[in-house]
């Protein structure tokens, strides 16, 4: 019964036992609930499928809200969780348990609008592994987004551009193109000043007519079958457009370049034809219709076109945005027709800022073989720039900032790039400063560094800082690992330095070299090779006797090689690595001879009667062996074994002294008080036995001595 009753205990518990591959989030968590304001989202009832991935969809009103986050446990091996850093929130405290039945956290979810693929990543530690269980819980924001326009009577007049700032109470959830319609009663576009959307209206048929238009939202909201939309509800409204109060002449260019710093240019322009409009004669263009106005162009008529329009010469004097306004076409200081049409600044790239992630803006232009950058263009008329980058990859727009004064851009610098310089282009002329690639200055760990010793190899990174090595040792060389310095992750060329320091026993410094200006550079493997420069890479080992005056194989015992490897500090300054080991001509005996004087011995003769005599003191000449501890620096273990002659009694001079012979011993000597290394003086224990010489005996001997070093 007892097997029994353990048998069904191993199939209920085996399943939970498998490793954390094995475990389903369903089998760890019994649910995840998000308080965010006054309503609850349950994982359970809550979930929605997405492009065939289950996210927890959850409504929000503000961008940067506080919200709790509540996991109830249901697997019996689970011992705790944790909330991992990541990008869109940021916990502001750590879970704890709640009356045994769930865990509880705060964390504030940052700018949930403008970030994607919002996702929370849930640490969970498991009793029976050290390895935590990580579980991403996708996040699925919706929001409720409105847009109408400010009620009131609205006259459009033709050729007369109106702005209209649009209501809205999420206006950076919805994505307002900047492009014109075209082909409409009146066309529209969109643009964004002090974080407003406005609406751009341009008229161009006489009566009531009807403007209509639907917005894309970045963040969607649940229709009432439950599904995800990203389009806001039609926005409706009805104009009066009446015909200009001056006879509009249109032009065939929205828009014309002015470039104040230039010589001034005459601009071939198509002016609607009018009756009144006289042919060779030139008009000024100001911006009010009363006389006295400033000077914005002129327009001097050549001749009519078979198409309806009047070919004409326009020269220009000063900016004008049609958002102003329009412009006057004046017959002296007689406005006798309007127009309108922007005279912006040429194209013209001032300034260049570069992002990378987890940092703010900087006026930089060096980048990275590799790295993902944002790139910011500051300037003039940018709106209407074709900007590329030559050599950039997987370049995208940001939609958000973008203006005539700036534009952003992400991109990826290829690994294997060939190119020094990233060159801005608008169309086919280069504007604006260059971005630099720039190799990698980064210290890589000493895992491309090893050190060979006689028959043994190790990377200095895995080095210990004490190597004992027993015998002759007839070199160290200093290998580069050049493929491994790419490995993994870019970090160029290695700009080392190598201190060798040769020190005796006694820690007295015998031999010491520098090795200055060593510089190793990555191999073939890496994607960089073909732009390291090849002058001054080290490519031969480093032997260490080249730079020694007495070589490793001829040093003493207990001699000390200390090397030291570190990245130029001048170069590298705070991440500079350095890293220490000492070679140790290591012994695991010694012989000498040593002299003592044992006193108060215990002798006992072979054969005779009694525990033997008491002797005076003796004098002890012994051929000894040492012994040393290992992994530590000429440490002697405490007892030694050696053989020679022994004066026993030979201080005593007296005519009745019997005892005074000189034997033939093998003696073990123990000493049981520490002596520091330099002691003349100690006080060992002996042990042994021998034969006498005089009296022809055997005999045993223990007792207390005196060393004396000389």
């Amino acid at each position: 019964m007892r097997y029994l009753s353990y048998s069904l205990m191993f199939l209920f518990l085996a399943p939970c036992m498998q490793g954390p591959a094995q475990i389903a989030p369903q089998q760890l968590f019994g649910d995840i609930r998000l308080r965010i304001d006054t309503s609850m989202y349950s994982w359970k009832e809550n979930q929605i499928e997405v492009a065939d991935a289950q996210y927890l969809w959850f409504e929000y009103r503000q961008d940067d809200p506080v919200v709790e986050l509540q996991v109830f446990p249901k697997y019996w091996g689970l011992d705790g969780i944790s909330l991992a850093p990541g990008d869109g929130y940021e916990p502001l405290d750590t879970f704890r348990l709640v009356n045994g039945e769930y865990y509880r956290a705060k964390l504030q979810l940052r700018n949930i609008t403008q970030t994607e693929f919002l996702t929370l990543t849930i640490q969970a530690r498991l009793r029976y592994q050290e390895a935590l269980y990580n579980y991403e819980l996708g996040l699925f924001p919706v929001t409720k987004t409105r847009a109408y326009l400010p009620d009131g009577p609205e006259e459009l007049f033709i050729g007369e551009e109106k702005v209209i700032p649009l209501e809205s109470d999420n206006p950076q959830n919805i994505k307002a193109p900047e492009n014109w319609t075209s082909g409409l009663p009146v066309n529209y576009r969109f643009s964004r000043k002090d974080g407003r959307i406005r609406l751009h209206l341009l008229p161009n048929e006489v009566g009531t007519q009807v403007v209509s238009f639907s917005l894309s939202l970045r963040k969607p909201f649940l229709n009432e079958k439950g599904q995800p939309v990203y389009q806001a509800p039609t926005v409706t409204d009805t104009f009066v457009v009446k015909p200009a109060k001056l006879a509009f002449l249109g032009i065939d260019r929205r828009e014309v370049s002015y470039d104040q710093s230039a010589a001034r240019e005459e601009v071939e322009i198509e002016l609607k034809y009018h009756p009144m409009l006289e042919m060779r004669k030139t008009y000024r263009l100001e911006a009010r219709e009363e006389p006295g106005g400033a000077l914005a162009a002129e327009i001097f008529t050549r001749n009519v076109l078979g198409n309806g329009r009047v070919l004409c010469w326009l020269r220009i004097y000063a900016y004008h945005r049609r958002s102003d306004g329009n412009l006057y076409i004046k017959d002296g200081d007689k406005a006798v027709f309007i127009t309108n049409f922007d005279i912006i600044p040429r194209t013209e790239v001032q300034k260049v800022s570069l992002r990378r992630e987890g940092q703010d803006w900087q006026e930089s232009h060096q980048v990275f073989p590799g790295e993902r950058i944002e790139v910011k263009v500051e300037g003039l008329s940018l709106h209407r720039a074709d900007l590329r980058f030559d050599g950039l990859v997987q370049v995208q727009k940001d939609s958000v900032v973008s203006s005539d004064r700036e534009v952003a851009f992400s991109g990826v610098v290829p690994v294997n790039i060939g190119q020094k310089n990233i060159r801005i282009y608008n169309g086919t002329e280069q504007v604006g400063p260059v971005l630099r690639v720039k190799e990698y200055e980064r210290p890589r760990p000493f895992d491309f560094v090893s050190l060979r010793y006689g028959n043994d190899s190790v990377l200095l990174k895995d080095a210990e800082f004490l190597i004992f090595f027993e015998g002759t040792l007839n070199d160290i060389t200093i290998q580069f690992h050049n493929n491994r310095i790419d490995q993994g992750r870019l970090h160029g060329q290695q700009e080392l330095e190598i201190d060798i320091q040769v020190l005796e026993k006694g820690k007295n410094l015998l031999d010491q070299r520098e090795i200055r200006n060593l510089v190793a550079c990555p191999g073939p493997a890496s994607p960089r090779f073909a732009s390291y420069p090849e002058e001054g890479c080290r490519q031969t080992d480093i032997r260490v006797n080249e730079y020694l005056r007495k070589k490793t194989f001829e040093l003493d015992p207990w001699t000390t090689i200390r090397l030291t490897v570190r990245h130029k500090p001048e170069k590298y300054g705070r991440a500079a690595l350095s890293k220490t080991v000492e070679f140790v001509l290591f012994r695991k005996s010694s012989f000498d001879i040593d002299v003592s004087f044992p006193a108060g011995l215990v002798v006992k003769k072979l054969r005779e009667p009694g525990f033997g005599n008491l002797g005076g003191i003796s004098m002890a000449m012994i051929a000894q062996f040492s012994f040393y501890r290992e992994k530590n620096i000429a440490k002697e273990k405490p007892y030694k074994f050696g053989f020679g002659f022994l004066a026993f009694d030979a201080f005593n001079f007296s005519d009745s002294n019997d005892n005074r012979d000189v034997g033939i011993v093998g003696l073990a000597s123990l000493y049981p008080i520490p002596t520091k290394e330099r002691s003349r003086l100690s006080f060992p224990l002996y042990a042994g036995g021998g034969y006498f010489l005089s009296e022809s005996k055997w005999f045993l001997l223990f007792g207390p001595g005196i060393r004396v070093r000389l």
